[in-house]
Formats: C-alpha cells, structure tokens, sequence
C-alpha cells in the first residue's frame, strides 16, 4: 500500500490522493479463438475521495500477460 502523504493526486476529481494497493480482478477478453476468462492480482490506485480506480503500465503489462497465457491454452 502507498504512503497517503505522497500519494499522487486524482486526475479526475483533482482533490482527492490515489491509493495504491493489489487487488484481485477477474475478466474476460475476446480474441480470435473466443473469449478467455482471466484472474490475476494487479497494482489499482483508488482516490480517497471520489473512489475512481487508476492503473499504470505495469498493471497493463500483467493484464496481457495473463491474456496470452489463458490464449495459448484455447483449442
């Protein structure tokens, strides 16, 4: 969890701090073979005040990594 007293602030509200923690996602992406459901832990900002979630790139990086894995495992 990030420190509240750096944390950056919100680009959406601009008044409130993005929190940093990992949290559990669940989704399910189309590919060409069809969907793939993926579960993975990933790095989610959260603003303190308006409760908007952010992710940087290497939340992104982790998502389509578990994409290609759940991919390669498709007929």
């Amino acid at each position: 969890m990030s420190d509240p007293d750096n944390a950056p602030d919100c680009d959406f509200c601009k008044s409130g701090h993005v929190i940093t923690s990992t949290q559990e996602i669940a989704f399910r992406q189309w590919t060409d073979k069809g969907y793939v459901f993926c579960r993975t832990t990933i790095p989610i900002g959260v603003c303190d005040r308006c409760g908007s979630r952010h992710w940087n790139e290497d939340a992104e990086a982790i998502i389509q990594d578990v994409v290609r894995q759940e991919y390669r495992k498709l007929v």
